[in-house]
């Protein structure tokens, strides 16, 4: 998770007592708000995910595509953080416009926080050129948010003996709508974006309080470079390198991914590395996560694309107490060939 997520924070019924109501109601106030400020999961195989990533990318296909996405994050660490997410999108060229919808899970903690959020992203082009395009995009998003109370154990339920505590009752479910918008400069050797998340700062408070979520800002882009082709305006690729960076801010915090891929004819590999190794948060903290390695896998005719990576700890967590961090991404396109052979602008990495 980006931001304060890699503060994890534990409850059960063998380690949480609490001396009054207002003593609990405190400690979860503190416990929501780590929680509100830190709502947007992260991915590895960010490109694997370009409808999450950034609504301009909504339809940048020959036509019809489907993703599956699964990250299991610091599985040694006991129900840590675990992320799933499915993605149509629509190339409606004859309007020079994309729509994509998606559907995302996040479940964290012992007490089983989970976040489900649903989203309808459109996108708008502009050629730029003859091999270059602009675009923007909208994003919308209904954001539902539950707790598993029965994980926790509350002061009443000693005095009472009750096996379901008024606190806990107290805790609803929220729900709220999350607007962002994006956009990406395209060309077939470069290309470049941004995505603004929160825009509306809805409130994401689960105990009463007014705890707005801050503006996320995502920059990213990359450029690559192409070493054999072939086809109708060489729109088969073979062989080829791409460099790439993401940089993500909220409030105080940032992190940056950079990293390189290299395909050849179905096999992409690449590696990542995940940190701002010259920025410290706090003395003897270097802001350094993980490095990724992934493979990609394209299946012949099939239209099929598998991606693996793996993420090392690096940081102070160490990997002997996270286990790093395991992603599977599936990438599926739907096209007819009059279609395939027309020259599409996507120069970001398949995985």
């Amino acid at each position: 998770m980006f931001c304060t997520k890699n503060i994890f924070i534990k409850f059960s019924k063998n380690n949480y007592f609490a001396t009054g109501k207002k003593c609990v109601t405190t400690l979860l106030c503190v416990i929501f708000y780590i929680i509100a400020k830190a709502q947007d999961p992260q991915f590895t195989q960010f490109y694997a995910t370009p409808l999450y990533l950034n609504p301009a990318f909504s339809g940048l296909t020959y036509e019809h595509r489907f993703t599956a996405n699964y990250r299991n994050q610091w599985p040694g660490v006991k129900r840590a953080y675990t992320t799933y997410m499915a993605t149509y999108d629509y190339n409606i060229s004859n309007l020079n416009s994309g729509i994509g919808f998606f559907l995302l899970q996040d479940k964290a903690g012992t007490s089983n926080l989970v976040t489900t959020q649903s989203g309808f992203n459109f996108a708008y082009r502009i050629k730029v050129g003859k091999f270059a395009e602009a675009r923007a995009g909208l994003q919308l998003i209904n954001v539902q948010k539950k707790l598993d109370n029965t994980k926790l154990i509350f002061n009443d339920q000693f005095i009472t003996g009750s096996s379901i505590s008024q606190d806990a009752v107290s805790i609803d479910k929220i729900s709220y709508l999350d607007v962002g918008v994006g956009g990406l400069f395209n060309s077939t050797n470069y290309w470049g974006g941004f995505a603004l998340k929160h825009i509306n700062q809805p409130n994401a408070s689960m105990v009463g309080n007014i705890e707005p979520l801050p503006l996320f800002i995502s920059v990213h882009g990359g450029y690559r470079y192409i070493i054999t082709a072939r086809g109708a305006g060489k729109t088969k690729l073979e062989e080829f390198i791409s460099a790439s960076v993401h940089y993500r801010h909220e409030q105080k915090y940032d992190q940056l991914d950079i990293g390189a891929y290299y395909f050849k004819q179905l096999i992409n590999i690449g590696i990542w590395y995940r940190g701002l190794p010259f920025k410290k948060y706090k003395p003897g903290y270097a802001n350094r996560e993980s490095i990724a390695l992934l493979l990609g896998i394209e299946i012949p005719n099939k239209n099929l694309k598998i991606g693996y990576s793996y993420d090392l700890t690096v940081s102070k967590l160490s990997i002997n107490n996270t286990l790093g961090a395991h992603e599977l991404s599936l990438v599926y396109e739907i096209a007819k060939k009059h279609k395939r052979n027309k020259r599409v602008l996507v120069t970001c990495p398949k995985f």
